[in-house]
């Protein structure tokens, strides 16, 4: 069901051939045409694009949520579900509050003043995915720190059915966040026409959420005209487990992932080959209870149980994949912890599932894929800020270092530099 591997390069190349061929560069000349056509038309094709891929009837569609949608949402959601929405609220917003940062201002001895001032990005698209799930969790994840950071309009924009409907879920997830707007547009076109803006849709600085490659292409392509997060591939994630005893929980772990997409993929990582053969043999049985088994068993073929010869090759190894999701399946898990250093979110323990911080704990879910996480960090509050350094010299500072400043911009030619301090002695 899952094969064995014995380094992540050798899992890797397995990968590589059962993957089917993409063609990236006409894909990026489609989306370049769908780009033209929105800056050109606007919400005339934005609502082509809607029918075409969505197959919404443009007579009756609305593409901006309504009051009385809302009304209607909060209608189908029931107590319990509304609670426990408000629950993972609650747990998301304590974590993220952790992470304001503070503004700084500092006086030298010379009297020379230096600071950092943090402002909120103005506006920003929430891109919610839609597709082959329901994604309130997302819906948390990315306006909970846009509100925090305290942005000025924060807009959803995510698929609707081919009703023209979107999930109540959505729409109460939002609310309950104090989402400014929300916009049944998803797909490559949403992220043009909120790049750029149309009748309907605004224009945002910044474009955060996951997508499928369309939506990461779209967000690189407008990157310099607005900001984006980070491109985002299929789900993963990586397990490392040392003993036999909770393999079952690895196994779970591993089918978790996979169900989100038919490229996600799942490693197991372990010194002790008894633990891996074991999170193999306790996969069928987990696997008869899933009910999305056809995304599961494409899935299976990007994924790996990697056997190294020890535990500091394992680390090794953890250090180069830099999974988006990392269990330390073991009870004396902060020694590894410790070592390291490439990982979106990091659950520890026996009882740390990936979908407890997916959900409800407070971590962010939007993390780095393929191995991006060597540089790249969980969605924050950060994302929704900017900083300002500010200066002020004082008049004898600046006499003093007039000898440097000539020095330093004659070696680049430069000499207008020089000159604005030099005249500020005349």
């Amino acid at each position: 069901m899952i094969r064995m591997a014995r380094s992540y390069k050798e899992a890797q190349t397995k990968r590589q051939e059962s993957i089917a061929p993409f063609d990236e560069e006409q894909v990026r000349d489609d989306l370049k045409a769908m780009r033209a056509d929105i800056q050109a038309n606007g919400d005339s094709a934005i609502l082509h694009y809607l029918q075409k891929y969505d197959k919404i009837n443009k007579e009756t569609f609305t593409l901006k949520v309504t009051d009385q949608d809302i009304k209607n949402a909060f209608d189908h959601v029931s107590p319990d579900q509304l609670n426990a929405l408000k629950n993972a609220k609650e747990n998301i917003e304590k974590y993220h509050q952790r992470q304001y940062p503070k503004s700084w201002q500092e006086t030298d001895d010379q009297g020379n003043i230096f600071g950092q001032k943090f402002t909120p990005i103005s506006t920003v698209g929430l891109y919610v995915p839609g597709g082959r799930a329901v994604y309130p969790s997302t819906v948390l994840m990315n306006a909970i720190p846009a509100k925090i950071a305290g942005v000025t309009s924060a807009v959803v924009i995510t698929p609707p059915n081919q009703h023209g409907d979107i999930s109540p879920f959505i729409i109460v997830a939002a609310e309950l966040c104090g989402v400014d707007a929300i916009y049944k547009v998803g797909g490559a076109q949403s992220v043009f026409g909120v790049a750029y803006g149309t009748q309907t849709l605004p224009k945002v600085d910044k474009i955060v959420g996951p997508g499928n490659i369309y939506v990461t292409i779209a967000k690189q392509m407008v990157y310099g005209q607005v900001d984006i997060d980070k491109p985002a591939g299929p789900s993963e994630v990586l397990v490392y487990i040392d003993s036999p005893k909770y393999a079952r929980y690895a196994a779970s772990e591993l089918l978790a992932q996979l169900e989100h997409d038919p490229m996600a993929r799942a490693f197991a990582i372990s010194e002790n080959k008894a633990a891996l053969d074991e999170i193999a043999k306790q996969l069928p049985s987990l696997f008869d209870a899933c009910k999305r088994q056809e995304i599961i068993t494409q899935a299976l073929n990007n994924s790996a149980l990697i056997h190294v010869a020890s535990r500091e090759e394992a680390i090794q190894e953890i250090n180069t994949i830099a999974s988006e999701h990392l269990v330390i399946l073991v009870d004396d898990y902060q020694p590894i912890l410790d070592k390291i250093q490439n990982a979106g979110s990091i659950f520890c323990g026996p009882y740390s599932p990936v979908a407890i911080g997916d959900y409800y704990a407070g971590p962010n879910h939007v993390l780095p894929t393929e191995s991006a996480a060597r540089f790249a960090s969980p969605l924050g509050v950060m994302d929704f800020m900017k900083y300002s350094s500010y200066m002020t010299y004082t008049k004898e500072s600046l006499a003093k270092s007039k000898a440097d400043m000539k020095l330093l911009t004659d070696i680049e030619g430069f000499d207008a530099h020089y000159q604005t301090v030099a005249i500020r002695e005349e």
